[in-house]
């Protein structure tokens, strides 16, 4: 459906076009614009166009206007305006009276308005009455009680595209294998085809792209029982570079027209938008669990007892004990958040021996909540853990580019009530252990240690050192720096760091001797020496 003569006139652009003849016509249908310079042009009309003349090819030819009004193409056209001011004065009382007869609209162009703005007047118009059409929003939840309201939206969408168009659509949903109609017109004229047949078809078919930025495609195919080729229209719907459902508009035998893509176009807006919200709460998975644990971590949520009735009614067993693990993405020009759906894919496809809950903390970190096995032991149990977090890890690097992970694991497993605790474990584990092993990308809470309890500032740690910087600042003691950590982890046992450097013990010996003479540090002070291997270690 376009815009009707009626509508075109009452906008503020068209007040000075002035109606000359076929006042009954005023609700034809606009469905295009064509322009008449040629003597022959006419011929290449189609039907239901406003057709515009500056009134030039008229003077020139003086039959032609009576030739054109007594053809069948004049009896399919819309309306006619021409600029009777420029080259024709006035048009013949019997020409007017054949306008009236066919209920065609003759309108008299003003001077001023170029062809271009009144094409592009027209297009305004019929895009703002589409958009208006529309009213998506305007949903009665009370109504349709036994559809979701994802699915009363997208119904509402594809009834008011087949009102607007007068052609059915169909959503189908690739996810969940479900097809939304319009209407059941388009299972009547579904035909002989298969679903699939709609974007991947098993028939010889030609094809027509409509927009390559949407990758609208028109398909057509040609059988003898048609009398005409059968069309029908098909845009994906895709989210993330994913295709997640496909819009399909049948026309069987016809064709859509122009403005009606219009139509077409903004429904397909609509549907994507919808369909990415819809998208972007399943691949959260539960959203009542990623509260829950936002709730927990923030401190909102404390009291055993709303804990455990809040993790019952999300499935969670409180009986039972959970490893929790954070994982963190490093590079913040990326974003985790954008890539909901690849992660839970990437869970399922790697951890699909337990029951993992995912909660995202936010836009670079997520939380992971997998069930310990009571059979097994807690060895056994850790490695599962860790393996599983390995196989994700190489999942979701395969699924996106430009993005480095590192996991904090709370290797002490505990029931739901330890959430906030594990969670603060995990991002200690991650905070120091990227100081003393920055090369690991699987962290566990025991391995830190006594470091676990430290709140080492990374930036201040070469102000600590200001004893030994002398030995830090110069390239040239990177070999008595070694060899002083490896010293001091064998005890002062000369003849063990010579085994461990792979050098002759006097070779140790004369370098702690240098190494004495540039810091000027007691060794012999339990204390020094316990300051000294902590900064080592740190400063690795």
């Amino acid at each position: 459906m376009g815009l009707t003569i009626r509508e075109m006139l009452n906008a503020e652009f068209f007040k000075d076009f002035k109606l000359i003849a076929g006042n009954k016509g005023l609700d034809n249908q606009i469905q295009g614009m064509a322009i008449l310079d040629a003597p022959d042009g006419y011929k290449w009309t189609k039907g239901r166009e406003f057709v515009i003349s500056s009134g030039y090819v008229f003077q020139q030819h003086p039959k032609l206007f009576e030739d054109y009004i007594k053809t069948d193409i004049f009896t399919e056209i819309s309306g006619m305006g021409i600029k009777l001011d420029r080259y024709l004065k006035t048009v013949p009382e019997h020409i007017i009276s054949i306008f009236n007869e066919h209920n065609i609209p003759l309108i008299n162009i003003p001077m001023e308005p170029s062809w271009m703005d009144i094409m592009n007047q027209l297009n305004v118009l019929v895009m703002n009455k589409n958009i208006r059409q529309f009213r998506i929003g305007n949903i009665n939840p009370k109504s349709f009680s036994n559809l979701s309201y994802q699915s009363r939206k997208i119904n509402k969408i594809l009834s008011q595209m087949e009102e607007e168009m007068n052609f059915p659509s169909m959503l189908y949903d690739l996810s969940s294998e479900k097809a939304y109609y319009s209407s059941s017109t388009f299972i009547e004229l579904m035909d002989d085809f298969q679903i699939g047949d709609f974007w991947h078809p098993t028939i010889e078919v030609t094809e027509e792209i409509l927009c390559d930025n949407l990758k609208m495609i028109r398909y057509r195919f040609h059988d003898d029982k048609y009398e005409r080729p059968y069309s029908w229209i098909t845009v994906p719907i895709t989210v993330g570079d994913k295709v997640k459902a496909y819009f399909v508009v049948v026309e069987a035998t016809g064709l859509i027209d122009y403005f009606d893509q219009f139509a077409l176009r903004i429904g397909f807006l609509l549907l994507q938008s919808l369909y990415e919200q819809i998208l972007v709460a399943q691949s959260i998975g539960d959203i009542g669990f990623e509260k829950f644990i936002t709730e927990i971590i923030s401190g909102s949520l404390w009291e055993d007892e709303i804990i455990s009735k809040k993790a019952s009614d999300l499935g969670l067993d409180i009986n039972l004990n959970y490893y929790l693990i954070l994982m963190e993405q490093e590079k913040k020009e990326s974003h985790l958040a954008s890539y909901k759906d690849e992660l839970k894919e990437a869970i399922n496809s790697s951890i699909s021996h337990m029951e993992v809950r995912m909660a995202m903390v936010d836009d670079n970190s997520c939380i992971f909540l997998l069930p310990a096995n009571n059979r097994i032991s807690k060895e056994e149990n850790l490695e599962q853990v860790e393996e599983s977090a390995k196989v994700f890890k190489r999942r979701i690097e395969s699924k996106i580019e430009n993005i480095k992970m590192v996991f904090g694991i709370s290797d002490n497993e505990s029931t739901i009530y330890e959430i906030k605790r594990n969670y603060l474990r995990c991002q200690q584990t991650i905070k120091i252990g990227q100081i003393l092993y920055p090369d690991e990308e699987y962290l566990k809470y025991s391995e830190l240690g006594v470091f676990a309890w430290m709140d080492i500032k990374e930036d201040e740690i070469k102000l600590m050192a200001k004893d030994i910087n002398i030995l830090l600042d110069n390239p040239e003691y990177k070999e008595l720096v070694e060899t002083l950590r490896v010293y001091l982890e064998c005890k002062m046992n000369y003849s063990l760091a010579a085994k461990q450097l792979y050098v002759h013990i006097n070779t140790v010996r004369k370098r702690i001797e240098e190494i004495n003479e540039l810091i000027n540090f007691d060794l012999d002070n339990p204390m020094n020496r316990l300051k000294l291997e902590i900064l080592l270690k740190l400063i690795k």
